[in-house]
């Protein structure tokens, strides 16, 4: 009995016949469980021998049957232990706890962490590498896709704003939202090797992207149209397209209309591998500055040697060395570990009192990323290399220098940020000569026999401040616990802002110590934002500082049926970890503020058009005013008794102590001042007026610059120069924080009255609203209902004091270790004239 047969066909051979019935007869029985044996035979002779074959492997439907339920999910899995990384899948729990512990799920485009949108915000505890690497190159081959299909497409809706701009938008944000993603998770997650190469392949698709969308030509052409034709456009359409063709001419799309690519066939390709050695450079300097940053530390197990440091200090050192692999340290007996962090290295110098090991500190800090002026790790041909190739990547687009680049998207004029470095400098200079003579007095008074250095200067003015003031860290800081400074600084947003701020669980939060707030109108009900407290450090993970981060924009066209997206950003800090009661000092009472300060123009910003939301597209000399300003309030007595409770008995900051901790800020500030004003005169001079070929090194211009602002001899030994973000979008434009906090000084000068939520009501739809849709000239002079004028920073910081000024002129002694601009070319004439530093007309 045969089931199925083969069909009929007169062209086969009777044998092909029989060997076919043969086959499918033994297949029936094989289905039926009975043993097979096969008579094989090969042409005409004896039979072969007899084989026994197992039933199930002579039927098909058997075989497919087996292959299915005994080995199929086996297979599959063996497939994916060695393709997950190129193609990703989502599995099941069951298939999950199978697989090796290096496992990671959801790399697909449509099911990436990063890309899914599945949740309000990505799920940074989740992000391995990757996530970040796999979702980064489809990111980079879905732009590309997209960009095409926009640059095909914008000649035939050119004259419609929302046409061109939308679309970009949803490109921009997408890049943009994904890369924060990834550099939030590696500042504050995962520090590790593995991770940090995800990271740069990141940052290499996100540097792709750009430049493919900076290349279309249709997109400036379009812009430029669109300024050109349509007078209704509004503030913030028109800032928009400006802002992108300024970025779009200096990355090179329209050298082809000026006739370059006909004069020098080469200049395309020359302009390509400049820009690539800009990029490259920039990765590298970081490197070189986080592994310089690791290595600078020094063990130290005799205790008396950080005589006067405070026990908090010790305590950071003490975690340190767990870290560093000494198991048995502690605070009694150390090691103790000094690393060069911000947190560990100004509090030595500010408190230890063996000259020596201040003097290591601070010429280790002053060295970080410099080995000796070349080889690998060091930024000293890094700098070179990048003045080099910025100077030849701005001759290639039109531009002379670099600085003239940067000033393109600038506030200032370079005549007005050279005049504000000149007004800085001829009003500080006489009062931080009489601070230095007042601290080596002082330091004579207390027994000192050396004279002072500039690590010295720190150490003293904390003994002065202490003597004068009656200041002590160890005693303020006990008033100043993290929940009180947090109720007092909501407290201030809500008074100036008219919001109410909102903790909330969330279960994206990384850490178990990191808080979820939202803002809420109060006179509404409304949401504002939302915003990430990460406040403590964590050893091996956290990367140390205060900052604050874009998580997202505000955004009409992304939002959804509830409305346009709100914004939301990442506070960090470097707070003790929450081991009891988090104590602060007030200088970490004032970076906390800074850190809020840096996120207030994106909680509060609703800029219609999204390319210009928050601080995108704003001036780079005017991005951190709002940070000056937030800062300038832990300074200010009414916020000083609203952050301080004692941590045990609830009492309240004595009122002579609020009011010498407000005037600390203008205590002994001058030299700070010069320092700052310094490396902002040497920045400028490296991107505007250095030569790279010439015989006069970096350091060399740096020391003479120096010079002009120093009142202590400068150090020849010192390198800051490596460890300044000169790979950063701000380079060439340093003065700009001085800029800002000019403008902050101004501004907060106007919340003297007692009604504060009217004035910060105008701050807020002024300043912060519009985002970088408008002119920030134009809303400064509309909230003072005035031009801005920069006397308010010197009053701030205590520099018109005519006293003062008369007693530094008579007190300095004619003798002085001072090198002076004048020094080294006598014959030079110093430029007294300030007429040119008419800020008022920016």
């Amino acid at each position: 009995m045969a089931l199925c047969g083969p069909s009929r066909d007169s062209s086969l051979d009777v044998a092909s016949q029989a060997r076919r019935r043969r086959w499918w007869s033994l297949s029936t029985l094989g289905l039926l469980g009975a043993p097979v044996f096969v008579h094989m035979r090969a042409g005409p002779g004896p039979s072969r021998t007899l084989l026994r074959v197992r039933p199930e492997l002579l039927d098909n439907q058997a075989v497919d049957e087996m292959v299915t339920y005994r080995s199929m999910k086996e297979r599959r899995l063996r497939q994916a232990s060695h393709q997950w990384r190129k193609e990703g899948i989502n599995w099941t729990e069951e298939e999950e706890e199978t697989m090796d512990d290096d496992f990671v799920a959801n790399l697909k485009h449509g099911t990436n962490l990063l890309l899914n949108g599945a949740k309000e915000f990505p799920p940074w505890a989740d992000v391995r590498a990757e996530h970040a690497e796999r979702g980064h190159e489809w990111m980079e081959k879905f732009s590309v896709d997209d960009i095409w299909r926009h640059h095909c497409v914008v000649p035939y809706v050119a004259d419609d704003w929302r046409s061109v701009l939308d679309p970009l938008e949803r490109i921009v944000d997408k890049v943009e939202m994904a890369f924060s993603a990834v550099t939030h998770v590696k500042n504050v997650l995962d520090p590790s090797m593995k991770f940090r190469k995800a990271y740069r392949k990141a940052a290499q698709a996100r540097w792709n992207i750009q430049r493919r969308l900076r290349r279309c030509d249709r997109f400036s052409r379009a812009f430029l149209g669109l300024l050109a034709y349509d007078q209704n456009a509004t503030e913030a359409q028109r800032r928009a397209a400006a802002y992108l063709m300024i970025l779009f001419e200096q990355d090179g799309v329209n050298l082809q209309h000026n006739g370059i690519y006909r004069d020098d066939p080469d200049a395309f390709l020359e302009l390509q591998k400049v820009r690539g050695a800009v990029f490259n450079i920039s990765l590298i300097w970081d490197q070189n500055i986080d592994r310089d940053m690791e290595s600078r530390a020094y063990l130290i197990r005799d205790k008396t040697e950080l005589e006067g440091v405070p026990e908090w200090i010790l305590k950071d050192a003490v975690e340190l060395a767990l870290q560093a692999g000494y198991p048995k340290a502690n605070l009694e007996t150390g090691p103790w570990l000094i690393s060069m962090h911000d947190s560990i290295s100004e509090g030595v110098l500010k408190h230890a009192k063996g000259r020596g090991l201040r003097e290591v500190v601070h010429e280790n800090r002053a060295r970080i990323a410099f080995l000796g002026g070349s080889g690998k790790g060091d930024n000293t041909p890094m700098l070179e290399q990048l003045l080099q190739v910025r100077r030849r990547l701005a001759n290639v687009v039109g531009y002379a220098t670099h600085a003239d680049v940067m000033f393109t998207r600038a506030m200032a004029s370079p005549k007005q940020a050279y005049g504000l470095l000149s007004k800085l400098r001829q009003e500080a200079l006489p009062v931080a000569r009489y601070e230095a003579e007042e601290l080596r007095k002082f330091a004579k008074s207390q027994g000192a026999t050396y004279e002072l250095d500039v690590y010295d200067l720190d150490f003293w003015r904390e003994r002065l401040m202490e003597e004068s003031l009656g200041l002590k860290e160890e005693y303020i800081r006990q008033f100043f616990p993290l929940d009180a400074v947090l109720e007092g600084l909501f407290h201030l947003l809500g008074e100036l802002f008219d919001v109410e701020v909102r903790e909330e669980q969330n279960e994206l939060s990384w850490a178990k110590d990191v808080h979820f707030y939202r803002l809420v109108n109060r006179s509404t009900g409304g949401p504002v934002a939302s915003f990430f407290l990460d406040a403590h450090r964590r050893a091996g993970q956290k990367r140390r500082g205060f900052w604050a981060s874009t998580i997202q924009g505000y955004s009409e066209l992304l939002g959804d049926r509830h409305g346009p997206r709100r914004p939301a950003v990442h506070v960090v800090c470097d707070l003790e970890p929450p081991e009891g009661v988090t104590l602060l000092t007030h200088q970490e009472l004032a970076k906390v503020f800074k850190a809020f300060g840096s996120a207030l123009r994106d909680l509060f910003c609703q800029q219609p058009e999204g390319l210009m939301s928050g601080g995108f597209g704003l001036e780079l000399d005017v991005l951190d005013m709002p940070a000056h300003f937030m800062e300038r309030w832990a300074y200010d007595a009414r916020s000083l008794r609203r952050c301080s409770r004692h941590y045990q008995t609830g009492e309240a900051l004595p009122e002579a102590a609020v009011e010498m901790l407000a005037q600390s800020r203008s205590f002994f500030t001058a030299n700070r001042l010069l320092k700052r004003c310094a490396m902002a005169h040497v920045d400028l001079e490296l991107h505007s007026d250095y030569d790279p070929f010439s015989d006069l090194n970096v350091y060399d211009l740096a020391k003479l610059v120096e010079a002009e602002y120093a009142v202590i001899r400068p150090r020849v030994q010192d390198r800051e120069l490596c460890s300044q973000p000169f790979n950063s979008d701000v380079a060439g434009a340093f003065y700009g924080d001085l800029w800002s906090q000019a403008l902050a000084m101004d501004i907060f000068s106007e919340f003297q009255g007692e009604d504060l939520g009217v004035v910060g009501q105008r701050f807020r739809s002024a300043l912060l609203h519009f985002g970088g849709g408008r002119a920030p000239g134009n809303a400064i002079q509309e909230f003072l209902q005035r031009p801005a004028s920069f006397s308010s920073m010197l009053l701030d910081l205590g520099l018109t004091e005519s006293a003062k000024m008369r007693a530094a002129e008579a007190e300095v002694p004619e003798e002085q270790d001072v090198v002076s601009f004048e020094d080294v070319y006598p014959d030079g004439e110093e430029d007294e004239d300030d007429s040119y530093a008419e800020f008022e007309d920016y």
